[in-house]
């Protein structure tokens, strides 16, 4: 990949996403992530390794799927894909509507994770995020957390 994406591009967003079991939307999420360069399909495997060695949910309706430390290497460049599931899907018995997908190179990870992590932080965040129905507008609101 000559040019490098942005860290969230629109076709990473996906709205209205049909209820699936946890690893059905780590898979997806996944999946963009591997079909816009952003990582490997190793990386994905990682995001499940993570989430069975502990919760990626976060609270708040949020569950951030992300590698473990052991593939890294995995990592093309910084991304973040966002699935929105108005209806909800169980995980670990709590409801999340909200999954989000990041890969962070470096430094990177960790600012990806806090600004997501304040950004949600207030339900009313969380809750307009889900009740948005255009790309724009939740790309625009997360682009704004990001792209500072």
């Amino acid at each position: 990949m000559d040019k490098k994406n942005p860290v969230l591009i629109k076709e990473n967003i996906k709205l209205n996403c049909k209820p699936v079991d946890k690893h059905a939307a780590i898979d997806a999420v996944g999946s963009l992530l591997v079909d816009h360069g952003y990582v490997t399909p190793k990386y994905v495997e990682g995001m499940h390794n993570r989430e069975d060695a502990l919760t990626v949910y976060i609270g708040n309706m949020l569950a951030i799927p992300h590698g473990e430390y052991e593939v890294i290497d995995e990592i093309i460049q910084s991304g973040i894909a966002v699935m929105i599931y108005p209806d909800g899907i169980d995980w670990n018995g709590e409801v999340v509507k909200v999954v989000m997908g990041i890969a962070g190179v470096g430094d990177e990870h960790m600012k990806i994770l806090s600004q997501t992590a304040i950004l949600f932080s207030e339900i009313e965040n969380v809750e307009e995020l889900i009740a948005m129905t255009d790309v724009d507008e939740v790309y625009n609101m997360l682009t704004q957390e990001y792209d500072e």
